[in-house]
């Protein structure tokens, strides 16, 4: 079946290279042929028939090469429509190329003034980067979708891609960067989710420097009093008191204690045991 799909695709595919072929052609951009649109079209058949047949590469290049004629006809909304197809194609099979497709359509989404498409986008590639492990990268493309998101007033979408930057900084071992994503996210509204915020901004400071976390309480608590009286900040001040008593049993029993009642994600427990694991505790009685 896949066969008999890929023969039909690759017989399209030539249709559209005849039409670039022939005869007259590059007049139709003064002309007004509809040659060129019969090329795209035949090129984009042939990339959804490459997609059934799941021939990511054939299919990725023949939405490229739609792409590229859009452009050239000066079609950009179609032109990105088709990049942004071509890199989800060659997600599966090239990410270097996967990228480049996906940054031609957020251009052209963004001089279009298609600030929210363009973020989505921005997105995809982040993902793809920490699918990757890629952390860096991650962080540089889900901040860049922040912005954008920001600008179209999607405010919590945007947020969520900034506790994005603040996790991938955390595991990247850049605290102090984490620190500042999750304090300012924590503010300046100061709803509940300041709580979860400020609980990842402690976890950060557990990991870089618990002597500053006396002051950085005694500021957090000034900025929203109601964290003194939460779970996460008695676990906070119990695993300071284990960490200066060097009892790392303890320390880890409070952890399981925690999470049985409040699940903790795979970043907080992956960032609690960093703490537990790699600071001199001695240092700290």
């Amino acid at each position: 079946m896949a066969s008999h799909i890929e023969n039909k695709a690759k017989q399209l595919r030539d249709e559209g290279l005849k039409k670039l072929n022939s005869r007259g052609f590059f007049q139709s951009w003064f002309g007004g042929s509809d040659k060129a649109s019969e090329a795209i079209d035949y090129y984009t058949r042939a990339g959804n028939l490459f997609k059934m047949a799941k021939n990511w590469q054939e299919a990725g290049e023949a939405f490229r090469d739609a792409g590229d004629l859009n452009c050239k006809t000066q079609d950009d909304l179609e032109a990105a429509l088709n990049y942004s197809e071509a890199g989800n194609c060659f997600r599966k099979y090239d990410t270097a190329k996967a990228v480049q497709l996906y940054t031609k359509a957020i251009k052209l989404y963004s001089e279009m003034g298609r600030f929210f498409t363009a973020a989505k986008i921005e997105q995809k590639i982040a993902e793809l980067m920490e699918e990757l492990e890629d952390f860096s990268g991650a962080m540089v493309h889900y901040e860049l979708a922040s912005d954008l998101l920001h600008d179209e007033n999607h405010h919590t979408m945007a947020n969520k891609c900034m506790q994005k930057v603040g996790e991938f900084a955390a595991i990247e071992g850049k605290y102090q960067k984490a620190i500042k994503v999750f304090q300012g996210l924590a503010g300046p509204l100061l709803t509940y989710t300041a709580i979860e915020y400020f609980f990842r901004a402690c976890i950060c400071h557990l990991c870089n420097d618990p002597q500053m976390m006396e002051s950085v309480l005694i500021r957090y608590q000034e900025a929203y009093p109601k964290f003194k009286n939460t779970r996460e900040y008695h676990l906070i001040i119990t695993l300071l008191d284990c960490m200066a008593q060097n009892d790392m049993d303890r320390y880890a029993n409070e952890i399981r204690i925690y999470d049985g009642t409040g699940k903790l994600s795979n970043w907080h427990m992956t960032m609690l045991l960093r703490a537990k694991s790699s600071l001199d505790y001695e240092s700290l009685r």
